[in-house]
C-alpha cells in the first residue's frame, strides 16, 4: 500500500491512535506496493505454450506437464504435491510436474486470500485486521499484507465504527460525549468517561454497560393516591430526571452484569432497573404530596380567579364619594385565597422533588422535576358532581362579577353628571358677575358728565312714552313734561342706583 501525499500512513488517522499507545498495530506485513507480493512469475509465453501442447500431446494428456495464465491483480494458489504452498503471480506459467496442482486465480485486492501457510490480504481503511499468532493477537493497519507463517492465521476485519470492539483479549471502547462506560477489571468496577477511545488490555478487563449523563424525561403509570379530604386520585404524571454520579448509580443500582453470568453484550444501555428505581420513588414522594392536600379546594380556586373588571372603589374615591371599607382581617383573610390549584403549585411541588431526591442521590440519580398532567378523582360520580359545583360556582362568580360592573358604571356615569352641573353654575355666576360690574361702570361714567345724563333722559323718556301703561288715560298734552318728569328721574335713578340683573326684564318707568 502506497504511502498518502502528505507522508502519512492511513492508521496516522485518530481512530488508530489508541491502538499505536499501545504498541498493538503489527506493520512487519504489510507491503507498499503489488510488485512486492512473494508469487513466482511467469516462466513462459503463449508460443512456447501452444507449442508443447502440439508436440506433446499425448504427454499433455497424461497431465505430464500443466500450463495456466495469471491476469493482472491476481494470483493464483499451486500446490506442489509435497506439502508446499505458494502462489502464482502475473503471466504464462509452464509447469514439468505432473504433482502439482493449480487452483482458479484469485484478486488479491478485494479477496481475502489462505493457501496453507501462505497469506494475502488487504485490510480496509476503519477497520483492523485481528490475526492470532500462537494464541497471541496480532493487530494489522489498513494495506496489504502477505506472510508465510503456519503459526500467524488470520481471523477477521473488525469495523472501527462499532462501540465496542472485541478482538480476543482485547476490547476497544468508545464512548460518545453524554455517556459513560462501565468495565470490571478482575472484579473492581472502573468508569470510564464520555469522548474518548479505550482499549482493555486483557480478558478479565470486560465492558459491561453504557450508562446515559444526558437528561431522561419518563411517563408514570397512573397512580391513585388518596388526597387529604379522602378523596381517591387517579394521578398522570412525568418525572424529569439524570444521573449524576455514575459510580455511584453503577454500584447501587444499575444492572451491570448478565443474569446467568456470562460474558454477553446484550442492550448495552439498559438502564431499566434503575429507571424503574427512579419513577418508584417519585410515585411515593408524588403520593405522600397528593395526601396533603385538599382536592375541593381546586374547584374553590376556579370560583375565586377574577376577572379583569374596573374596581368601583377607586373610582368612588376619585370622585370624592365615601365608601364602605372593610375591616383589616377581613381583608387579610381575602388575601389567603390561592391564585392556583394546590395540586399544581410549583413551589409546594419543590418540596415533593425534594422528598424524592432525598432518596434516589443515595444511588446516584437527581430528579429535576415531577410534573402532574392530570389528576381527577377515580370515581366518576365524584368526579361528575364536584364538577356541577365547579359550574355553580363559576355562575354565581359571574353575576357577582356583572352586578359590580354594572354598579362601577353607574358611579362613573353619577359622577359626570354632577362635574357638569357644577361647572354650568360656575359659568352662569361669573357671566352674571360681569354683566353687573359692566352696568355699575357704566352709570358711574353717565354721573359723572352732564351731558351724558341728558342723553339718557331722553333714553329714559323714549323708554317711558313706549310704555303706555305710564301716562293716565286723558291727560293734557301740555301738562306732559309735569307728567313725565317723575317717571323720567325715577327710571333714570333706578338705572343707576339698582343696576339690572342679567336675565331679569327692565321695570316700566310707570309701576
Amino acid at each position: 500500500m502506497e504511502m498518502s501525499r502528505e507522508g502519512h500512513r492511513p492508521e496516522d488517522t485518530p481512530a488508530y491512535q489508541i491502538l499505536k499507545r499501545h504498541n498493538l498495530l503489527n506493520t512487519s506485513y504489510r507491503l507498499d506496493r503489488p510488485s512486492e507480493i512473494d508469487a513466482r512469475p511467469g516462466n513462459s509465453d503463449p508460443w512456447t505454450i501452444s507449442f508443447w501442447n502440439c508436440l506433446c500431446c499425448p504427454c499433455a494428456l497424461a497431465k505430464c506437464f500443466q500450463t495456466h495464465s495469471v491476469p493482472a491483480g491476481h494470483v493464483t494458489p499451486v500446490e506442489d504435491g509435497r506439502g508446499g504452498f505458494l502462489f502464482h503471480g502475473q503471466g504464462n506459467h509452464l509447469i514439468w510436474d505432473p504433482f502439482y496442482k493449480v487452483h482458479d486465480p484469485k484478486a488479491f485486492g478485494v479477496n481475502t486470500i489462505v493457501h496453507g501457510d501462505r497469506s494475502l490480504l488487504v485490510v480496509q481503511q476503519g477497520q483492523i485486521g485481528f490475526a492470532l499468532n500462537k494464541g497471541q493477537p496480532v493487530l494489522l493497519p489498513p494495506g496489504l499484507h502477505q506472510w508465510q507463517d503456519p503459526t500467524l492465521v488470520y481471523r477477521d476485519a473488525f469495523d472501527l465504527n462499532n462501540n465496542v470492539i472485541r478482538m480476543g483479549p482485547l476490547t476497544l471502547v468508545t464512548v460518545d460525549e453524554g455517556y459513560s462506560c462501565v468495565t470490571e477489571d478482575n472484579g473492581k468496577q472502573i468508569i470510564l468517561g464520555g469522548g474518548d477511545t479505550y482499549l482493555l488490555t486483557h480478558r478479565n478487563h470486560k465492558f459491561q454497560k453504557y450508562i446515559s449523563t444526558k437528561i431522561q424525561s419518563t411517563n408514570m403509570q397512573q397512580i391513585r393516591a388518596t388526597s387529604a379530604d379522602n378523596v381517591l386520585m387517579a394521578v398522570d404524571a412525568t418525572v424529569i430526571w439524570r444521573i449524576t454520579n455514575v459510580d455511584v448509580a453503577a454500584k447501587n443500582s444499575a444492572e451491570t452484569i448478565s443474569a446467568n453470568g456470562k460474558d454477553e453484550l446484550g442492550d448495552v444501555g439498559d438502564i431499566a432497573k434503575l429507571t424503574n428505581d427512579v419513577l418508584k420513588q417519585a410515585e411515593a414522594s408524588l403520593a405522600a404530596f397528593i395526601g396533603a392536600v385538599n382536592y375541593s379546594d381546586t374547584f374553590n380556586v376556579a370560583a375565586a380567579i377574577k376577572s379583569p373588571v374596573v374596581d368601583a372603589v377607586p373610582l368612588a374615591a376619585e370622585a370624592g364619594v365615601e365608601t364602605y371599607t372593610p375591616p383589616e382581617d377581613t381583608k387579610a383573610e381575602d388575601t389567603k385565597t390561592p391564585s392556583s390549584s394546590p395540586l399544581f403549585d410549583l413551589v409546594r411541588m419543590n418540596s415533593c422533588v425534594a422528598h424524592a431526591n432525598d432518596i434516589t442521590q443515595t444511588y446516584g440519580v437527581t430528579i429535576i422535576s415531577i410534573n402532574v398532567v392530570a389528576a381527577v378523582p377515580a370515581d366518576t360520580k365524584l368526579q361528575s358532581s364536584l364538577a356541577q359545583g365547579a359550574v355553580a360556582a363559576a355562575e354565581a362568580q359571574k353575576y357577582e362579577i356583572v352586578a359590580h360592573g354594572k354598579a362601577a358604571a353607574a358611579l362613573v356615569e353619577a359622577q359626570g353628571i354632577a362635574e357638569a352641573s357644577i361647572i354650568r353654575a360656575k359659568g352662569d355666576a361669573e357671566s352674571d358677575k360681569i354683566r353687573a360690574t359692566g352696568t355699575l361702570d357704566a352709570a358711574n361714567l353717565i354721573e359723572t358728565s352732564q351731558t351724558a345724563v341728558r342723553f339718557s333722559m331722553v333714553e329714559k323718556t323714549g323708554k317711558a312714552l313706549a310704555d303706555k301703561t305710564s301716562l293716565f288715560f286723558g291727560a293734557d298734552v301740555s301738562n306732559l313734561d309735569k307728567m313725565l318728569a317723575p317717571a323720567v328721574v325715577a327710571a333714570a335713578t333706578r338705572n343707576v342706583r339698582e343696576p339690572r340683573v342679567a336675565g331679569t326684564p327692565s321695570s316700566s318707568a310707570g309701576q
